[in-house]
């Protein structure tokens, strides 16, 4: 009993330490900042979050179920008639470790450009390990 108490005291914070969560790097008119997502169990409640006056800006993380997670980016440009998705990219979850790269996350450097008002977003994503000591990424 007291072994199996001592397993559980030591199992369950190693599994609440493999927290992940991605970071997106973006940059618009040399403003940069870091747009942070965690899990979630649907994509319809994420919001997306307005950079300047021209893009909203939207990352959908799921971890699971294994058939649908993955990391979905999408870039909007914002007008009087709504918004209109300009940029959409998809990428694996978990990353796969053939693609990671050590300078823009597992995303690489990506550059949205929208004629209309003549902005250009920058961006890259990696993924951080919240639990891990010191700071683990698939970058």
């Amino acid at each position: 009993m007291k072994r199996t108490l001592l397993f559980l005291f030591v199992a369950v914070p190693a599994c609440a330490s493999a927290a992940w969560r991605i970071d997106c790097h973006i940059d618009f008119e040399g403003e940069g900042r870091v747009v942070v997502s965690r899990p979630v169990a649907s994509p319809y409640a994420v919001a997306s979050i307005a950079v300047g006056d021209i893009f909203l800006f939207r990352t959908v993380f799921q971890d699971r179920p294994a058939d649908v997670a993955g990391v979905t980016i999408a870039t909007y440009r914002s007008g009087d008639e709504g918004p209109v998705m300009i940029h959409q990219a998809s990428h694996p979850w978990p990353p796969a470790a053939g693609g990671r790269r050590a300078r823009h996350g597992f995303t690489g450097l990506q550059r949205v450009f929208e004629p209309g008002y003549d902005g250009e977003l920058e961006y890259w994503c990696e993924a951080v390990n919240e639990g891990a000591k010191g700071r683990a990424a698939y970058r």
